[in-house]
């Protein structure tokens, strides 16, 4: 009965991680970030601009980093002697969150298994998934099931996570989060005013 509990926790561990993951790259940097512009930046901005593209691209193209984090997790439960079913499940779903997200935008190229699965509502399907790429699309963050995104937006996850950060670290792609940038310049503004320079701190002192 544990291993049932396990499981259940995994699932909705996967899915919490792919809306956190799936928020930050829609939210933090640009294409001209090192390292993450090209890597993620930029196809995150095609995918939502023509989600064909993404859909094009082979399963290890779109997956090999997933896959790679997804080992990662599993080798270090194994060191740590914590692997178990949840883990195990963990990683195989992680490891294809692109791919769930994928079959979301080309339902045609979804295996039976999958389909069987939107149908029992135990997969994330096509209509849930519409619902990010809709308005200003910063909501329905999660890719793999359907039970995580509505208590998310429900609760108002994302934006109490937005006021949190965005202050600190900017959101340049968010034009709905324009009002926190200028909060957060015009904070910067008065900091700079309070306070002076060291060489004219020291000339007071």
């Amino acid at each position: 009965m544990i291993w049932v509990i396990e499981v259940v926790v995994a699932v909705l561990a996967v899915d919490l991680v792919s809306g956190l993951v799936h928020w930050a790259e829609d939210t933090f940097g640009t294409v001209t970030t090192p390292v993450v512009g090209p890597w993620i930046v930029a196809p995150n901005v095609l995918h939502h601009d023509d989600a064909s593209a993404f859909v094009a691209r082979s399963w290890l193209a779109s997956s090999w980093d997933l896959a790679l984090a997804a080992l990662a997790v599993v080798l270090l439960s194994i060191a740590g002697g914590w692997f178990g079913p949840g883990v195990a499940v963990f990683a195989l779903l992680g490891a294809n969150a692109n791919q769930i997200h994928k079959w979301c935008h080309a339902p045609s190229r979804a295996p039976l298994l999958v389909r069987i699965a939107w149908g029992a509502r135990l997969l994330q399907g096509p209509a849930h998934h519409a619902r990010h790429h809709r308005g200003e699309k910063n909501t329905a963050y999660c890719v793999v099931t359907p039970f995580v995104n509505p208590a998310l937006d429900r609760v108002g996850f994302w934006r109490v996570l937005e006021r949190c950060c965005v202050p600190f670290t900017g959101a340049p792609r968010r034009e709905d989060l324009r009002a926190i940038r200028l909060v957060r310049t015009a904070h910067r503004r008065e900091v700079a005013v309070e306070q002076p320079p060291r060489w004219l701190a020291r000339g007071r002192s």
